[in-house]
């Protein structure tokens, strides 16, 4: 049996920070499990290939919600990474901290040491943004190149009142900007590129793909390592100090079920022996859910009009030499954060700005609008639904029952009733809708609060953020304690988005990363 001081289970967004920072000193031995294979595809690196990339099985996992009322019963996908890098390898780019008052909800709700003033510093050193040629292992962060179209959407939204901002980062967000994106020189910045790449030359660093973790080992209530499948075979490893879950809010609750910890009952009804039991192990599953609008324009240069042979050469050719134009972008160009409702201290509704007009057909595969338009999505992202994530069985290779339960609360249906109603208000603001024509989706004879939810609940999707699974704190359904540390547990810790006890305003990838910063400082502390 081969022996480490950490095993780190999962090669995403917040695993391949760890291997990159535990092995920083040359003190540590790690091994990096992944399922998935290797960040090899040249789609996974240009910025626009998240189109296709994002929904390729071979580097997916492939989940699906179940089936429920509050969205037409239809069997949602959730495009999870399942590849070095993780979703950070698939997503849409856009590079969101959070609001200040997401984590001093974090603080206040228990967990010590996770206010806006403790982790900026972690957000801070989790970045290298343009001109900064420093050679530290961060991510590459830009702005988002600016278009015509983006230029006036963001002019139409000031008509309606809201400020143009700096940027989204600084811990305030209400307003209307470009996004920063994690696209450096013409390429897209996952953490398998940004971290795991520059530390894989270093001897105390082993990283494996395709090998499927099947269970945490355990001597009693202490972690001593793993049973992964790889090649058709069982192999088992060791941890000398401690095993690292980085799976992410799906597949980290799934291992620990799995593990025998979980909830007694679950456990139990799979045959499976509890170790520990953790009631909110898959529960306080928490995600962003959006609904689009599409307008045909005129006028305007949009992504349909670069669809001839002469554009697309010249596209080609800005990409090769300046890193620049079409596919260059990230998936949303400009952004804006509002307030549903007078009534909230801050902005719940998230906007995204995209100059083409498109959707996804029955198999998930990017459909345009085969003429000139433009789409603005929007997300309510402060959810007071929530749901689970629960093992169908004690196979490894099983995927899990996801309930996501959106729109659980009339808040929820409220919120994303008002978030579409403020799309129609900005587009029929000017200077935008001196361009704007036929409303492509979902049409204009969709009016009424009641009409505008059943579009919601036939038509909305997921924001691709589901977090909260294996929630921090010290209540009764908490997970980890603010050290990341099971319950329960000696030698095991969660590292991943899964930890966040309440959702952040906005993307969640950056945050998810600024925790495994954190973590490794957790971690080599901990060190005698």
């Amino acid at each position: 049996m081969d022996s480490f001081d950490y095993i780190i289970v999962g090669g995403g967004s917040a695993g391949c920070v760890l291997a990159n920072r535990l092995t920083a000193s040359g003190k540590h031995r790690v091994l990096l499990l992944e399922a998935g294979s290797s960040d090899w595809h040249p789609l996974v690196h240009i910025p626009l290939g998240w189109i296709k990339i994002s929904y390729q099985a071979a580097f997916n996992w492939g989940h699906s919600i179940e089936p429920e009322e509050s969205t037409n019963n239809r069997a949602m996908y959730w495009p999870r990474g399942k590849l070095l890098g993780g979703s950070s390898s698939i997503n849409g780019m856009v590079h969101i901290r959070g609001h200040r008052e997401d984590f001093n909800g974090w603080r206040d709700a228990g967990c010590p040491g996770w206010g806006w003033d403790s982790v900026k510093p972690y957000f801070e050193r989790s970045e290298r943004h343009s001109g900064d040629h420093s050679q530290r292992d961060a991510l590459g962060i830009s702005e988002v190149e600016h278009t015509e179209a983006s230029d006036l959407f963001i002019k139409s939204c000031e008509s309606l009142g809201l400020q143009r901002i700096g940027d989204f980062n600084s811990g305030e967000q209400e307003g209307v900007a470009y996004y920063q994106s994690t696209i450096r020189n013409g390429r897209r910045q996952s953490t398998a590129h940004c971290y795991l790449k520059p530390a894989r030359k270093r001897g105390n660093l082993t990283v494996i793909t395709g090998a499927l973790c099947e269970r945490i080992s355990f001597e009693g209530q202490r972690a001593t390592g793993v049973v992964v499948v790889r090649k058709g075979q069982s192999v088992q490893y060791r941890a000398e100090r401690e095993v690292i879950v980085c799976g992410g809010a799906v597949n980290s609750p799934q291992l620990l079920q799995l593990s025998g910890v979980g909830p007694a009952q679950l456990l139990q009804k799979h045959a499976i022996e509890t170790v520990v039991d953790l009631p909110g192990v898959g529960e306080n599953l928490i995600d962003h859910i959006g609904v689009m609008a599409a307008y045909e324009v005129s006028g305007i240069r949009t992504v349909w009009d670069e669809m001839n042979p002469l554009a697309l050469v010249v596209q080609l050719y800005r990409y090769l030499r300046h890193k620049a134009g079409l596919l260059n972008f990230p998936s949303s160009h400009v952004g804006a954060f509002f307030r549903s409702s007078a009534e909230q201290s801050r902005p719940d509704i998230q906007l995204f700005f995209m100059p083409v007009g498109g959707d996804r057909d029955e198999h998930n595969r990017s459909v345009m609008d085969k003429t000139s338009s433009v789409t603005a999505m929007i997300q309510h992202v402060r959810p007071t639904s929530r749901g689970s994530v629960r093992i169908k069985s004690a196979c490894a290779t099983d995927l899990p029952a996801i309930h996501a339960n959106y729109f659980d609360t009339e808040y929820d249906r409220q919120a994303i009733v008002a978030g579409f109603k403020r799309i129609r208000d900005v587009f029929s603001q000017q200077p935008i809708a001196a361009h704007c024509g036929d409303e492509i989706r979902p049409g204009a004879h969709i009016q009424t609060d009641a009409e505008i939810f059943e579009h919601v609940r036939k038509a909305a999707t997921t924001g691709y953020h589901p977090v909260g699974t294996c929630k921090m704190g010290s209540d009764a359904m908490a997970v980890v304690d603010p050290e990341l540390r099971v319950h329960g547990i000696d030698g095991l810790r969660v590292v991943d988005a899964s930890i966040m006890p309440e959702i952040i305003t906005g993307n969640t990838n950056a945050a998810t990363v600024m925790i495994a910063e954190k973590a490794s400082d957790m971690i080599l502390a901990s060190v005698p």
